[in-house]
């Protein structure tokens, strides 16, 4: 119970440094929609909400499992290692890596150049299909004749 508790402070506290962070934006811009800070905050935000839901894959199921074992419903002595040597370290490593910038860009910019890429195909290949269900280029079924 003490971990959940913790955990829930922990993700309320993360989701407070995104409202306040946004809300002091605001007030810093003289018009309230500055693109910069408006694209900052958004940075921001998916950041707070990336690192809440490592810790909540990480930590969540070693609070099932705790809690199962301190009912009997389960015998988790031997998860507690699996818990402690592999699990809850791999987010003690993730969290820095999501706390700086350098590396989640780096993961990030390539990700959005390949979107970037893929993108102008799917549009043309919509715009061509589009085209074609108004051309008399292909036949449609009966049943479709009304989409024409």
């Amino acid at each position: 119970a003490i971990t959940l508790s913790c955990f829930v402070v922990i993700s309320v506290s993360y989701v407070m440094i995104g409202i306040v962070s946004v809300r002091s934006s605001s007030n810093l811009t003289a018009t309230g929609r500055n693109r910069q800070v408006e694209a900052r905050d958004r940075r921001m935000n998916l950041r707070i909400a990336i690192i809440i839901l490592t810790d909540f894959i990480c930590w969540v199921p070693f609070i099932v499992v705790c809690m199962l074992h301190a009912v009997e419903a389960i015998d988790a002595t031997p998860l507690y290692s699996l818990f402690s040597i592999i699990i809850l370290p791999i987010n003690s490593v993730i969290n820095p890596l999501i706390y700086d910038t350098t590396v989640t860009e780096g993961i990030l910019n390539p990700v959005r150049t390949v979107v970037r890429k893929m993108r102008p195909s799917f549009l043309s290949y919509r715009s061509r299909l589009a085209s074609l269900m108004k051309s008399d280029e292909i036949e449609l079924p009966p049943r479709y004749q009304d989409m024409k």
